[in-house]
């Protein structure tokens, strides 16, 4: 058989022994296409010499040159915050060649098991963005295709075995941010946030709660704002409904996100109860809107379209490695102390 040179590649395409060769070299002089063209054609004629790097390019571009499709599902109450992500997810399927199918999914629909009808039936993968009844899971999940979750149930293990699932570190974020209040000689301290509703918030209060064990400090239930509500403290009547019932105010309030934080300030400000100086605030997410807040809020960076890339990362890797174990996959955050949490003379 005819050993295949660099010549014979540069006849088959009509183009220089040098530009063909360079191009074998995967330099950068020669354009990204002329170079996939030459490498693919050099591939395909049985030329021996192609370096692993250079070969690893061309399995690469002939990888994506197939459009896949991927589907994101999200509740219907969008907002900056899951935009940022969505964004985040675009950005990377582009970039990996993939068309992006979004499906909102409302409270309603998941309460009647009601799945959408514009699946794509090509689908190549799925990302889930909020956290849904596992029962409405196996509905929309029939489709022998990888799932990627952001965060899942209280008991992640519950979905585990469904697909892999990504989560915001929030354990140690939250230890950090109650040694930090805890360091400043506040000791009645109270966490708000369902720690039934999600694996995320479950973590924020164990690291919470693991930051006054150290501090010798048993928590105090009457400030354990904790329990199940229907909109999961994300309706500012549910946060200001737990206010009013305490008969004293703790000295600093931990809450598991920015939207609590939020209305949890805006009902010390209506009451008069200033903040710091009267009571600590933290939350967790760093959302754009909190930079409106006065004082500025201490809170936890999450980097929501770096999470969207990181979704579709894991995606991609689980569709090339299919029969590898299910992953749980977390994500560093960023503590951020602002002036909410901070008292005169501490800083």
């Amino acid at each position: 058989m005819k050993k295949i040179t660099i010549q014979d590649v540069a006849k088959e395409l009509n183009l220089s022994r040098n530009t063909v060769a360079k191009a074998l070299n995967n330099s950068e002089t020669v354009a990204y296409e002329t170079r996939y063209v030459v490498i693919k054609k050099a591939y395909e004629m049985g030329y021996s010499k192609l370096s692993p790097l250079v070969l690893n390019e061309y399995k690469i571009k002939d990888k994506l040159e197939k459009v896949r499709t991927v589907v994101v599902f999200a509740r219907r109450e969008l907002s900056t915050f899951w935009n940022r992500i969505i964004m985040g997810i675009s950005d990377e399927l582009n970039k990996n060649n993939c068309k992006l199918q979004l499906n909102f999914i409302s409270e309603e629909d998941e309460a009647k098991h009601i799945a959408p009808l514009d699946v794509d039936t090509d689908m190549s993968g799925i990302i889930i963005l909020n956290v849904f009844h596992k029962e409405f899971l196996e509905l929309i999940l029939k489709k022998d295709v990888p799932v990627v979750f952001l965060d899942g149930p209280s008991d992640v293990f519950e979905i585990s075995t469904m697909g892999d699932i990504v989560i915001f570190e929030g354990f140690h974020s939250t230890r950090k941010i109650t040694e930090h209040l805890l360091s400043q000689g506040n000791r009645k301290l109270a966490f708000i946030g369902d720690t039934s509703y999600c694996r995320t918030i479950r973590d924020r209060h164990d690291g919470f709660r693991s930051a006054l064990m150290d501090y010798g400090i048993e928590p105090e239930e009457r400030y354990m704002i904790t329990r199940h509500v229907e909109h999961k403290y994300y309706k500012q009547e549910e946060v200001h409904g737990e206010l009013e019932k305490l008969k004293d105010l703790p000295e600093a309030i931990v809450c598991a996100n920015d939207d609590i934080a939020k209305d949890v300030m805006l009902w010390l400000k209506r009451k008069g109860i200033k903040v710091p100086e009267e009571v600590a605030l933290t939350g967790f997410d760093d959302k754009e809107e909190v930079e409106l807040l006065s004082p500025a809020l201490t809170t936890v960076h999450i980097g929501n379209q770096r999470m969207g890339r990181r979704l579709v990362q894991q995606l991609i890797w689980r569709i090339d490695n299919l029969d590898l174990p299910k992953e749980i996959v977390v994500i560093n955050t960023e503590t951020i102390i602002r002036e909410s949490s901070i008292r005169k003379g501490n800083d």
